[in-house]
């Protein structure tokens, strides 16, 4: 049903049932974006609580909307049950209206919360949703309805797929689609408790490499990390639970350290910013997972970090803040970011520094307006009811994201590529990088300066014949530095794209515009049926001084410029010796790209390729 599991009807993939919801400590947990509603002794949330705070902001005419929706779904969901086989269905959509409402949305979001499970679950047509509600309810609830298994569709996963794709589709005419869907996934994974393992897994994979990412795209932190501690329980109960009382033990251990550097914070900002508040940010224990399985950081390194937030009113107060901290404590070098002069790519902004306190404690700031910290929470959602420049600018960033998904949508040629481009692209960015007139592009993990050209601008990408990076020559293939490097693109008329960049872009939008170029210009590509060059290999000779390091250096220098080193063999005696490496290269420009950067490394004395 929807995503819920009914007892007068077929199942579908993600209905739930109770599960307890996460815990915090004090004083470690942001407080929420809305004055929470309180519920009854029985924890349900009824119409009669939604109708309550709804009436704070919305006046008698939209109030009585609300409730007409409420009627329609009460009547049209009688008689059907959540997975529990007790709990009447009608409260999963007044949860997902409890969500929207505490963010303030607009009538026609709440009604189409309370009906986005009608037309799919019942004999209620979307027809019958606009003629009563209107066309924007209309066009809401069925940018969340799942389309059904069919021929066309003979998978679960080809269903799911195309569903996204409709959703995305809609979301393109009317971000509120998403938001409806976010909402209802937050429900449906706080209660995933009653499902089978199998099935919770699946839909907390689901719930993971999708909508978590989608959350953080649209900007809202609040449900992204809501979503992924839910998706960690889901998949990894046993863990998240040892990892969870870990926390507690080592958090009860330094509560008093803590609360030292707190009441320093707080009491030094009062006396010169009377508006400032402090927060302790609760530990994302996903990302501390993630962090210890991929970077084998341990437990205790990760929760040696103190985050505090700091809240002020105005943007001139966020500098003075800073000082102030920088002089309570002691900063620690090239650990200041100022992302208020130069907003992250999704429209992030913030001031954050590293110290170190007197008793040795490592504390992370993030300081902000309070305007900045509620669009960092709820992103595009904050725009709806409030206009600042803050919002206006995550509206702008929202919007170019949106042309983005238009453009991916017009070169799929169906929804499994559509859908592989948004995974691939939307949703794997770890890296910013800087043009030289100090805009900043965002960019998923390994992305080359041929996929930073087209980020910029698809024309770009498509003159570029070299690039700069801080200043440096490089390679257009070389990967993108994780350092907010400054990048220069250089262009030729005559330059066009290489059938070999293939082999090494990463991005969609930038495989989209190669292909698009070389089809419009009849260029044929020597690649395999993704497009895809094949690449060489090929062995070198490396002659190095046996010193410490240099060995890490040269497979730095390699793993920059995307090589897989298939095979290494080291020889030779004495001061001298020779690395010799079989390397995966795309092409002989490659491999001469590879000898002059490996050449410029220190005590490295010369780079042949092997004749054997």
């Amino acid at each position: 049903m929807g995503d819920g599991l009914h007892e007068s009807g077929e199942s579908s993939e993600s209905d739930v049932a109770d599960m307890p919801p996460r815990t915090s400590t004090e004083p470690s947990m942001s407080p929420p974006m809305s004055p929470p509603m309180s519920k009854p002794p029985n924890g349900v949330f009824r119409a009669n609580d939604l109708m309550q705070l709804v009436e704070r902001y919305m006046d008698p005419t939209d109030t009585g909307k609300v409730y007409a929706a409420f009627l329609l779904a009460a009547e049209k969901h009688e008689g059907q049950f959540r997975a529990d086989k007790t709990t009447p269905y009608i409260t999963h959509p007044l949860e997902v209206a409890h969500t929207l409402a505490l963010w303030y949305l607009d009538v026609d979001t709440i009604c189409a919360a309370l009906l986005h499970d009608v037309p799919e679950d019942t004999d209620c047509t979307n027809e019958e949703v606009v003629a009563q509600f209107g066309a924007t309810v209309g066009h809401l609830v069925e940018g969340v309805t799942k389309l059904k298994r069919n021929d066309k569709l003979p998978t679960k996963q080809a269903v799911t797929i195309a569903s996204y794709h409709k959703m995305m589709q809609a979301m393109t005419e009317d971000f509120r689609v998403v938001l409806v869907k976010l909402a209802d996934r937050l429900h449906n994974m706080q209660t995933l408790g009653n499902v089978s393992p199998d099935k919770r897994r699946r839909i907390a994979q689901e719930t993971s490499t999708t909508y978590v990412s989608l959350a953080r795209r649209m900007g809202m932190n609040i449900i992204r990390r809501e979503l992924q501690w839910l998706s960690f329980q889901g998949l990894y109960p046993w863990r998240s639970n040892i990892l969870k009382r870990a926390l507690d033990s080592y958090q009860a251990e330094n509560r008093e350290k803590h609360a030292q550097i707190f009441h320093s914070v707080t009491d030094a900002l009062a006396v010169s910013i009377h508006s400032s508040s402090v927060l302790m940010w609760e530990k994302n224990l996903f990302r501390v997972y993630e962090q210890s399985r991929r970077k084998k950081l341990p437990l205790r390194q990760q929760c040696d970090l103190l985050e505090l937030s700091v809240q002020v009113a105005d943007l001139d107060d966020c500098y003075r803040a800073l000082g102030i901290i920088h002089r309570l404590f002691k900063p620690r070098l090239g650990m200041v970011k100022d992302f208020i002069a130069a907003p992250r790519a999704h429209g992030f902004q913030s001031l954050q520094t590293t110290v170190t306190a007197p008793n040795e404690q490592v504390v992370r700031f993030q300081i902000q307006t309070r305007d900045m910290y509620q669009v960092g929470q709820l992103g595009v959602a904050s725009s709806w009811n409030h206009s600042s420049g803050t919002r206006a600018y995550t509206q702008g960033v929202f919007d170019g994201w949106v042309e983005q998904i238009k453009e991916f949508d017009s070169q799929a040629q169906n929804p499994d590529e559509f859908y592989a481009a948004m995974q691939g692209d939307m949703f794997q960015t770890e890296i910013y990088a800087y043009t030289p007139e100090g805009d900043v592009k965002e960019l998923p993990r390994g992305a080359t300066l041929v996929d930073f050209a087209y980020a910029v601008h698809t024309e770009l990408g498509n003159r570029c014949k070299a690039a700069k990076v801080d200043g440096v020559l490089r390679w257009l293939g070389s990967r993108v530095p994780n350092n907010m490097a400054t990048i220069e693109i250089i262009t030729g008329d005559s330059a066009a794209p290489d059938p070999e960049w293939l082999a090494f872009v990463k991005t969609s939008k930038a495989i989209y515009a190669i292909r698009s170029w070389l089809r419009q210009n009849g260029v044929v590509s020597e690649g395999n049926e993704n497009g895809t060059v094949q690449k060489m290999l090929v062995s070198i000779v490396v002659e190095v001084r046996d010193v410490k390091g240099v060995l890490r250096l040269i497979t730095k220098c390699l793993d920059g410029l995307d090589v897989n080193i298939v095979d290494l063999k080291i020889s030779g005696e004495g001061r001298i010796q020779q690395d010799a490496f079989t390397l995966q290269v795309n092409n002989l420009g490659h491999l001469q790209e590879v000898i002059r950067q490996l050449k410029h490394i220190p005590n490295v004395l010369n780079v042949s390729k092997s004749t054997k």
